[in-house]
């Protein structure tokens, strides 16, 4: 019997420990929430919430903000609601989803926009310190202009976005991770653009970032990925517009030089661009940005770029500033 009651004894304080540290948790991220809404807008966002709340116990912690506010610098987002979960036995996945609709300000140029949408749902989630995945997916976006009136300036039927760590390629040695992207648009219309039943995959990957996603607000971060021999591919990027029959594709590899200089290759295919382009570009400089035509009406180019320097076919065409200052030597 003593057994038993001493079992009891030991459970009970267990759970009063265990519920006392749930609250400790809850108030200090109702802290820190509370914090934010003083926070100077420049270096920190400002969050304002028409209220805010902390629930999950026992085995998580579910973050509500209705009529959310975010501030930085000019830029002002607002939100119906903003939610954030995670378990208390996985701290490390996030999941996140949003109310529409979304507002954006700037008071800077006076720019009004309103994104509605049927649902917003986003993820997150690290392994040890290392990206694991990130995920946005957006049913039904639509995006206006509402400085005067509604106008239509972008709407789709589905957007996801997707971060994916590649295992295969961590070096747990060097501390240097790799990362899969994975995005696309389902039917997009885009009035200004001409685009009126668009769709577009994206597909890339990025290699030798460091593994460690503390580092990545560090200013050398650029340097060093560089460094570490870092590379961004364009697996794939194809985009079609069903109602017009234009389409292009590109594939490409992408590193920088010890001076921030970019280099690397760009295949491009398309088909239907060169008639867009109309009058905007002198009908001299066409070939040099598309490319040849083929039988099917089709056009192929390759961009080389070197030191920051633009190749089109073997001609100079445009020269793209360092991505970053190099140390003096």
């Amino acid at each position: 019997m003593n057994r038993i009651r001493m079992l009891g004894v030991i459970l009970l304080v267990v759970v009063v420990a265990y519920t006392a540290a749930w609250f400790w948790a809850a108030g200090q991220i109702s802290g820190y929430a509370k914090g934010l809404e003083t926070a100077d807008a420049v270096t920190t966002p400002r969050l304002k919430c028409g209220s805010f709340g902390v629930g999950g116990f026992p085995f998580g912690f579910d973050l509500s903000c209705t009529s959310a506010t975010v501030t930085l610098a000019d830029t002002t987002v607002t939100l119906s609601g903003l939610r954030l979960s995670a378990e208390v036995y996985s701290p490390t996945h996030v999941l996140a989803s949003a109310q529409s609709p979304a507002t954006v300000e700037d008071a800077f140029t006076g720019s009004k926009r309103r994104l509605d949408f049927v649902s917003a749902e986003g993820s997150a989630r690290l392994t040890g310190w290392r990206i694991g995945r990130v995920s946005v997916i957006v049913e039904k976006p639509v995006w206006n202009d509402t400085v005067l009136d509604d106008r239509l300036i972008a709407k789709a039927d589905h957007v996801e976005a997707h971060l994916v760590d590649l295992p295969a390629k961590y070096d747990s040695a060097k501390g240097l991770a790799a990362l899969g992207e994975y995005a696309k648009i389902d039917n997009l219309d885009a009035p200004g653009l001409e685009i009126g039943a668009g769709n577009t995959v994206f597909e890339g990957e990025v290699t030798n970032l460091p593994d460690d996603v503390r580092t990545y607000g560090d200013a050398d971060l650029l340097q060093r990925w560089q460094a570490a021999g870092g590379q961004f591919t364009l697996v794939n990027l194809k985009g079609e517009d069903s109602a017009s029959g234009e389409r292009f594709a590109a594939t490409g590899n992408f590193n920088l030089d010890s001076q921030g200089r970019l280099g690397g290759q760009l295949k491009l295919n398309s088909k239907g661009l060169v008639e867009r382009f109309g009058t905007a570009i002198p009908e001299q400089f066409k070939g040099l940005i598309v490319g040849g035509p083929a039988t099917d009406g089709s056009y192929s180019q390759i961009v080389n770029i070197a030191a920051g320097v633009v190749f089109a076919g073997l001609v100079p065409a445009a020269v793209i500033p360092p991505l970053y200052e190099s140390a003096a030597p």
